[in-house]
């Protein structure tokens, strides 16, 4: 159901890489929508394998609203904080990206991995992540010590269901046979027809 690939072939979501700096969460949902179907992307939900990697995301986060202020001349401030908190619930902590104003919602609702998460989504066409990968450095021969450290680097990947492209070109909506929650599935279906689903 759904297909694994490295993100060489998917350049337009290179801009997210600046969004995936400073912790181990993935993005995964709608905005992938958005992006494919060229539209502006207003909010990014980034997902975690645990809680712990949800709270030093929030630490990495907090850390960049707090910006310093100079003062010139004693009559000009600026403040060079690249985040700014927006809110908080028992679902998510969100702050926004004030250079572009994409909005970041850090979520706490559900953990696991990125096939986990999707798992839990209800239409394919929201059925898209974008994550990490530590991955082993080809050295181009067997390892002579094998007890040494292996060296790695990270590379990004994404995970799409396989119907995503085709439901996404025909604006169509498609649910999995088990769906979590099925009153919001049905609200967020009338949403989505609003927009020619």
């Amino acid at each position: 159901m759904f297909v694994k690939e490295s993100r060489d072939n998917y350049y337009m979501l290179n801009w997210l890489d600046q969004f995936m700096i400073g912790h181990k969460g993935f993005i995964c949902g709608g905005c992938f929508k958005n992006i494919f179907n060229k539209e502006k992307v207003k909010d990014l939900d980034i997902f975690f394998q645990s809680r712990a990697d949800f709270e030093d995301a929030i630490e990495y986060y907090d850390s960049k609203t707090a910006g310093y202020w100079i003062d010139v001349d004693s009559e000009l401030s600026e403040d060079k904080a690249e985040y700014k908190f927006l809110y908080e619930n028992k679902n998510v902590k969100a702050y926004v990206h004030k250079e572009t104003g994409v909005r970041i919602e850090l979520c706490s609702k559900i953990f696991g991995t990125a096939e986990d998460i999707l798992n839990q989504f209800d239409f394919t066409i929201t059925k898209f992540a974008y994550y990490k990968e530590e991955v082993e450095d080809e050295t181009g021969a067997e390892v002579e010590n094998p007890s040494k450290d292996i060296s790695t680097h990270i590379e990004y990947k994404i995970l799409v269901h396989d119907k995503f492209f085709e439901h996404l070109h025909m604006k169509r909506l498609v649910t999995d046979d088990k769906i979590p929650f099925p009153m919001s599935t049905f609200e967020r279906a009338f949403r989505y027809a609003k927009y020619g689903y």
